[in-house]
């Protein structure tokens, strides 16, 4: 399948929603979470399975991790929101930078235009303001 192009060679329009890097409970790691927002600028990807790419970066510029769709998502014509997240077992990791593209499916063309996101680890929710339920058999 070949996917044609906007004359800005941006078919989608991509922004931040929103993004966080946070603390899991119940297991010692830390996840990034950025949702983008995106736009179908060129009508021919329209319905079409697409991918988007993350890469995050430690705070001295070294690639950690490269995430993505394993099967891609379908392109809706009115554009939506992605989210895209990975986990961080090294609890060290204080601030990352993570570098967003939407893609073909196959991850060899760019279809976006590239977002940066600064993330800074927020605080774990405190102990006594948290609840949980177990089920006991």
């Amino acid at each position: 399948m070949q996917l044609s192009f906007a004359q800005n060679n941006q078919a989608i329009s991509i922004t931040v929603a929103n993004s966080s890097y946070v603390p899991l409970t119940n297991t010692e790691a830390n996840q990034v979470r950025v949702h983008v927002k995106y736009t179908v600028e060129d009508k021919s990807i329209e319905n079409q399975k697409i991918n988007a790419v993350m890469k995050v970066y430690g705070p001295n510029g070294t690639l950690l991790r490269t995430t993505s769709f394993p099967g891609g998502f379908t392109a809706k014509n009115n554009g939506g929101v992605q989210g895209l997240k990975t986990t961080f077992n090294d609890k060290s990791l204080q601030s990352l930078l993570a570098n967003i593209t939407f893609t073909d499916l196959a991850k060899t063309k760019s279809l976006s235009n590239a977002i940066t996101v600064n993330l800074n680890l927020e605080e774990a929710p405190a102990k006594g303001n948290t609840s949980s339920t177990s089920i006991q058999n």
